[in-house]
């Protein structure tokens, strides 16, 4: 049960679109600990061996059966799974959609490898305002083609809110599309004959 636990929020976690509350994350750790010490209590008790040579003497059934093996495994997936495999389920049943603002931090261009068949990205670290307050959300998003985005530019991106966390569509809406990649191109230039003349 706990492997299962484990294994489901592991998934959930690797959703990085999905970021849960404050308080979600408190009640993860709640659950997390009374989950620790169920699994102690829970598992399986040593066998009582006898030997002519050793005499009696307590023998473990498995290799990881010792609390301090499923003390910390069961902390770990109690707590990353009900904070990022149970909370993202639930919050994508309850969640409502809006709309937010955002402000680009940071941009610049990625370059996949020489292998790779993935086009160029542009990396972003945008601040976005939501009902939780500013969150920030840090992606690559291919349909740039790699343009570097000014500093301070106001970005939209659609969201899924609920009390238990948020979903973030890591594809934002830019506001007069083509204006801002004709002044992306044009900062690129001008930073190209700057460095030119140099």
């Amino acid at each position: 049960m706990l492997l299962v636990a484990g294994l489901l929020g592991a998934i959930g976690l690797a959703s990085s679109d999905f970021q849960p509350s404050r308080g979600l994350q408190f009640a993860a750790g709640v659950i997390a600990v009374l989950t620790a010490f169920w699994a102690v209590w829970a598992q399986p008790r040593p066998d009582v061996v006898y030997s002519p040579l050793q005499g009696r003497r307590r023998q473990v059934r498995s290799l990881y059966s010792p609390s301090w093996v499923v003390f910390p495994a069961a902390l770990l997936a109690g707590w990353v799974f009900t904070a990022h495999g149970a909370g993202m389920m639930l919050a994508s049943v309850v969640g409502v959609d809006h709309t937010r603002n955002g402000t680009v931090m940071y941009s610049a261009r990625h370059e996949p490898p020489a292998r790779s068949r993935r086009p160029p990205c542009t990396v972003l670290s945008v601040v976005v305002e939501t009902g939780r307050g500013p969150v920030h959300v840090r992606h690559c998003d291919a349909s740039l083609g790699g343009r570097i985005l000014p500093t301070g530019m106001d970005v939209t991106y659609r969201t899924r809110e609920s009390a238990l966390g948020l979903f973030v569509d890591r594809e934002p809406a830019l506001p007069q599309l083509d204006a801002a990649l004709e002044m992306a191109d044009r900062a690129e230039q001008q930073a190209a004959r700057a460095a030119g003349r140099r």
